[in-house]
């Protein structure tokens, strides 16, 4: 009786019930009392626990997309009833190395705007351990780090954890950060009847994931890029407004997937931003002599980086010294080094902690050169122009780079840099040896950087969000 009355309860959320049952606690090929058929289901989970990896990677929030279809009750429209100042952001990445997040909503609450952060904690007590402050009218609201956990479940967008914690407001607007959160973003949005802003950071049907059996990041395969390209066409379709890095990126998005085209923001620091300490050069930040040639990495490492091609260009372009700056050094530090000693460079390779979003730009001056580079893994990689471009320019840095559209175009534009083949080490040698070579060639690009950071209007740019969210439609 008791285990006919919690069948009945259970089976209002599928999901657990389709677990239960795999276990035979519901299946009616169980026998015997209560006691021994719960005896018998917990053998089975301890025998077969992929049954329950495998329904939870696949549930769905059932009350979730009764919310996003209108089920269950009177359906709302996006935007219906937005009203007020709040602004609510839904992210799952590290804040501390996302500075696009930071740049969005100190803008939006310079210009008055409320701005709530919601975020899982990378860890445990993270939050309070972090203290990130990003000044009056923006609030970050760390939730379980558990809530993260669907970014790894196929097909990664089905966020019900945040969707439940962005229930509990009612703002103007939802703002969700790249294609983890646009789901949760635009149900919510429709259940409270608040604007949905997406911001792409990335063109995430374009993207690479971690495949296990090849042990490295691989294109998203065709079923799977498929679900994500229809999650990003309703965006394109449904949302109140969407945004994005580049045009490369806005142009194909519109052209293949319909819908609006986003507008774009492109990913330019603020020269008025503050940083949390003085930093001197970066060559006396690290003992090194002036008279050395520095080459700086200043931003994320390990597989999908491209870095040790660079690493590897050291024996080629033995004055140079190349200092790597950025967060997961710890994992993958290692085989930096053991590349490095394997080429005999390892004395020309230094790798350093990273430093606060806001902290990058002062501390990267003083550097004779920054790089960026990406494999062309996908076209979300080589349409890329990412925040590490506009920091080093912002730091008065020539600029080495992959021969990429997005950035080629940009220090053509402005006359800031070399490019390079990425899988070159040579090439990349190459460009490294020109500067050294001819330092008046090195100077005009360093002198080109003020000219470019006026041009570009850092202020600006961040201004057309504010533009954007001033025009979205209000009620009274």
């Amino acid at each position: 009786m008791v285990i006919k009355r919690t069948a009945s309860v259970v089976k209002k959320w599928p999901p657990l019930y389709r677990i239960l049952h795999s276990t035979f606690i519901f299946s009616r090929r169980a026998y015997g009392s209560g006691v021994s058929r719960l005896r018998t289901a917990m053998e089975n989970m301890r025998a077969r626990p992929h049954i329950w990896r495998l329904h939870m990677a696949n549930a769905r929030w059932s009350f979730m997309d009764g919310a996003a279809t209108g089920k269950g009750r009177e359906p709302s429209r996006i935007g219906a009833r937005a009203a007020g100042r709040e602004i609510v952001m839904l992210i799952v990445s590290d804040l501390r190395f996302d500075p696009r997040v930071e740049r969005e909503a100190r803008a939006l609450a310079s210009a008055g705007y409320i701005v709530t952060v919601i975020c899982p904690e990378p860890s445990k007590g993270a939050g309070e351990k972090y203290n990130l402050d990003w000044g009056p009218g923006v609030v970050i609201k760390y939730v379980r780090p558990a809530c993260a956990r669907f970014v790894t479940q196929k097909p990664g967008f089905h966020a019900g954890p945040l969707y439940s914690e962005a229930l509990r407001m009612k703002p103007f607007a939802f703002h969700a950060h790249d294609l983890h959160t646009a789901y949760a973003a635009l149900v919510a949005a429709k259940a409270r009847g608040s604007h949905v802003v997406v911001d792409f950071h990335e063109w995430f049907s374009e993207n690479v994931h971690w495949d296990n059996a090849k042990a490295g990041w691989v294109p998203f395969p065709p079923d799977w890029r498929r679900v994500l390209q229809v999650m990003e066409t309703r965006c394109l379709s449904e949302a109140s407004a969407t945004v994005t890095v580049c045009d490369s990126i806005a142009d194909a998005m519109v052209n293949e997937l319909g819908g609006r085209r986003p507008v774009v923001i492109r990913n330019i620091p603020s020269l008025n931003a503050i940083p949390t300490k003085d930093y001197p050069p970066l060559k006396q930040q690290l003992g090194l002599p002036e008279s050395c040639f520095v080459v700086l990495w200043q931003g994320g490492t390990g597989p999908t980086r491209m870095i040790e091609p660079i690493i590897e260009a050291l024996a080629f372009a033995p004055r140079c010294i190349f200092v790597v700056r950025g967060p997961s050094l710890q994992y993958y530090g290692e085989g930096y080094r053991a590349l490095a000693r394997d080429l005999g460079v390892e004395d020309r390779l230094i790798l350093v902690d990273p430093v606060p979003s806001r902290d990058v730009v002062a501390a990267a001056r003083g550097a004779d050169a920054g790089i960026w580079t990406l494999p062309e893994l996908c076209r979300n990689f080589t349409f890329a122009l990412p925040n590490k471009v506009f920091e080093y320019i912002a730091s008065g840095l020539p600029l080495l780079a992959a021969h990429y559209p997005e950035v080629k175009r940009l220090l053509t534009e402005h006359d800031l840099g070399l490019t390079f083949d990425p899988y070159d080490p040579k090439s990349i040698a190459a460009t490294i040896n020109r500067l050294i070579d001819d330092p008046a060639l090195a100077e005009r690009f360093r002198k080109n950087t003020s000219t470019a950071l006026r041009r570009l209007d850092a202020d600006a740019e961040w201004r057309k969000l504010v533009t954007l969210y001033d025009s979205l439609p209000r009620v009274g």
